[in-house]
């Protein structure tokens, strides 16, 4: 009897899984459709992303991309074509008409790629926006430093799923030009752009590039799969399928609560103690200067709490360049643990100069490292001569700790000069005048037997684990609450400023301390509190700075409250607030490290601080605007109003009727200064009267001299 019953329950929970489950998309082929828009709106891609994560753990059988895309920009489109070589399924690339540009790219990171009749592939340059401020050499290096970039990825996608390098070459570099055996494809000077029976021409008993030309979707799928059936992803499908789900799940397992994760939890009052300690390096955690103090304390505890190793997960395109040297010369150097650096799947400018820090590197399929040009901090590139002082610094300094982790320094040169090149024992892998950017497989060549720079090619960092024998359990460094606190202030002070500033002015203009005084100390008490927990005041700087901050309210207070008009306290009042808002938020990089003139004062430092403080002065002063005008007609406010008239005329008003029994060369006294607008006593009766010429001091014998209209003019006898 029990065994029986044992068996209707297993019966019962496959029934419940099984049978009330929406129909999965097992042996189904899914089609998405991509366009120039879905490559250049941000919010449109993530939308596809959602139907192919959705048609994945559906079971499709392999996801078709149906590509019609004609100027989207390359660079925008490369981290989008990474995601696509990284989806665990057969990935198939539609040209539909023309993949150019960043749908070259897209192509480029499907498995296989078929082509329309009379479609087109290829012509994927970097595009960098003119600027007539920059000299031609600056250009060239910004242009030199963007090209390397999307060579690199370009590269990794096609060695990653099979296709010719050389293309994704000719594809990107119009110095390149492509010839195969005889026959030129495309002549130096001039990009690759592949018309249909171009790339599925047999070279070398394989196609060029793509498989075959064929009609249109369904022919694809029928080529693909026996069932043939394909399943377009789009809005409606996505709603169909989740109301499909929520549907299928029995009522008890709608009601019960979600298991935890099975994954070992990790709180930042826990040891780090024989931990394998990932620090994840992402796209805009090296312009956050908060985010290198959250590195810095994190090495520190590693240190301190014995560590077994430390991986930086790198997938950035750079950032703070001193910071990062900082980080490279001090903390990495003092790190007791063995370090490693993932790069999944972009290590650019400074997150290439992290990777070549640490012990050992390792590259994910599709990714590549390089291109650690300094440049200006609006990321212009830097003047002739300022750059050629900067790449010898960073040369100098990042040399040293290269070295001593056993990498070339030709390699991190290569980065940092693109008039270097890279070229080992006589065999060219950069050309001078290109920026050293490489791929995952040109970082793991071997050369006399030992790799290049990476030691391999891996897709997690559980496979670096294994590779590397290391016993400790992987938990990821996570920021404390207050760390979390300076990298939010830190990225959001423009609105802090805006909501102190506004604050602060409406308080000044209603009588006593209210809610806008509370919100406008609140507002830069944070700001200065997260700016300080970033690391970017320290020690007798912050007094320093607070003091000279509340010298400026003070001296704005004055200006608006004691003495209007006078117009000096207010302006020494705002350089006094700017100063000290703008050198709150700039630090960090005020001062170069020692050794790289450390006594010059560059404007560019202050950049990121200047921009910040202009944001918040112009948004509070539209919001001040907006409540002057729109305040008052609100309901709320509308109660404290008298809104009926209490009769008579203006005339009719005691300072008026005083106002008009003034007559030329009567003699009074200056009640209040006059600058030029001040009060007057006429035989008893204040009067508001008006100064020509020098301003009257308060107490000076005055006359009226003449009068306009309402306005009174007098002058001091």
């Amino acid at each position: 009897m029990q065994i029986l019953r044992l068996l209707l329950l297993a019966c019962l929970t496959v029934f419940s899984a099984t049978g009330f489950a929406a129909p999965s998309m097992t042996g189904q082929l899914a089609r998405v459709g991509v366009t120039d828009s879905d490559i250049e709106d941000m919010r449109r891609w993530r939308e596809l992303r959602q139907w192919m994560d959705e048609a994945v753990k559906q079971g499709a059988s392999g996801l078709i991309l149906d590509i019609h895309v004609t100027q989207s920009n390359a660079q925008a489109a490369l981290p989008l074509a990474e995601e696509i070589a990284r989806l665990k399924i057969k990935t198939r690339a539609y040209v539909n008409t023309s993949a150019i540009g960043g749908g070259a790219l897209l192509a480029l990171a499907c498995d296989e790629i078929w082509m329309a009749p009379g479609s087109r592939i290829g012509a994927a340059p970097p595009k960098v926006q003119a600027d007539e401020s920059l000299s031609a050499k600056a250009q060239d290096t910004l242009l030199a430093e963007s090209l390397a970039v999307l060579k690199a990825g370009a590269r990794s996608l096609c060695k990653l799923k099979g296709h010719r390098p050389e293309i994704a070459d000719a594809f990107v570099d119009r110095d390149k030009g492509l010839v195969l055996g005889t026959t030129t494809l495309a002549e130096k000077g001039e990009l690759l752009l592949l018309d249909a029976d171009t790339a599925v021409q047999p070279v070398d008993g394989k196609p060029l590039l793509a498989r075959a030309i064929i009609a249109d979707v369904e022919s694809l799928a029928k080529a693909a799969t026996p069932a043939g059936k394909v399943i377009t992803l789009n809005g409606v499908w996505y709603d169909q399928r989740l109301e499909k789900v929520a549907e299928s799940k029995p009522a008890a397992q709608v009601e019960s609560k979600p298991e935890k994760s099975e994954a070992p939890a990790f709180s930042n009052s826990q040891s780090y103690a024989g931990k394998v300690v990932v620090i994840s390096v992402g796209q805009d955690d090296l312009i956050l200067p908060a985010r290198f103090e959250f590195m810095k304390r994190t090495l520190t505890r590693c240190n301190n709490d014995g560590a077994e190793a430390v991986v930086f997960e790198l997938d950035t395109p750079g950032g703070l360049a001193w910071d990062t040297i900082s980080l490279m010369m001090r903390d990495l150097q003092n790190l007791k643990a063995r370090s490693f650096a993932f790069v999944n799947t972009r290590a650019i400018s400074a997150g290439a100069m992290i990777a070549m820090a640490t012990d050992t590197i390792y590259m994910a399929p599709a990714s590549a490292i390089g291109a650690s040009t300094p440049v200006s901090g609006d990321g212009t590139p830097l003047a002739q001569a300022e750059r050629a002082k900067n790449n010898s610094a960073f040369m100098g300094m990042a040399r040293t700790v290269v070295r001593e982790k056993g990498h070339d320094v030709r390699i991190i040169e290569g980065m940092i000069d693109m008039d270097r090149g890279l070229s080992i024992n006589g065999q060219v892998i950069i050309p001078k005048g290109e920026i050293v950017t490489l791929d995952s497989e040109q970082a793991t060549m071997l050369i006399n037997g030992k790799p290049l720079l990476a030691k391999g090619i891996v897709k997690s960092i559980e496979e670096i684990k294994k590779l590397e024998s290391l016993k400790g359990e992987v938990v990821t460094a996570e920021p404390t609450g207050f760390e979390m606190i300076a990298i939010w202030v830190t990225r959001y002070a423009a609105i802090l400023i805006l909501i102190g500033l506004a604050g602060g002015y409406l308080e000044m203009q209603t009588p006593g301390f209210g809610l806008p005084g509370f919100v406008s100390v609140a507002a830069f008490a944070l700001f200065f509190f997260g700016h300080y927990v970033a690391g970017s005041l320290a020690g007798q700087e912050t007094m320093v700075v607070s003091a000279v901050f509340v010298l400026g309210i003070v001296l704005i207070g004055v200006e608006l409250l004691a003495a209007p008009g006078t117009i000096i306290p207010g302006v020494l009042g705002f350089l006094c607030v700017m100063v000290a808002l703008v050198y709150a938020m700039s630090g960090w990089e005020v001062l170069p490290p020692s050794g790289a003139s450390a006594g010059s004062f560059n404007l560019t430092a202050y950049a990121t601080g200047f921009r910040n403080f202009a944001l918040g002065v112009t948004g509070a002063a539209v919001i001040i605007t907006l409540i002057c005008l729109w305040l008052p007609d609100l309901r709320p406010f509308r109660s404290l109003i008298l809104q009926t008239s209490a009769g008579g005329t203006l005339n009719d008003a005691p300072s008026m009727r005083d106002a008009i029994r003034a007559q030329v060369g009567d003699s009074g006294s200056a009640r209040s200064a006059l600058r030029p607008y001040g009060t007057i006593d006429l035989g008893g009766r204040l009067i508001e009267a008006m100064a020509e010429g020098d301003y009257v001091q308060s107490g000076t014998p005055v006359r009226v001299r003449e009068i306009r209209g309402e306005k009174i003019i007098v002058e001091a006898v």
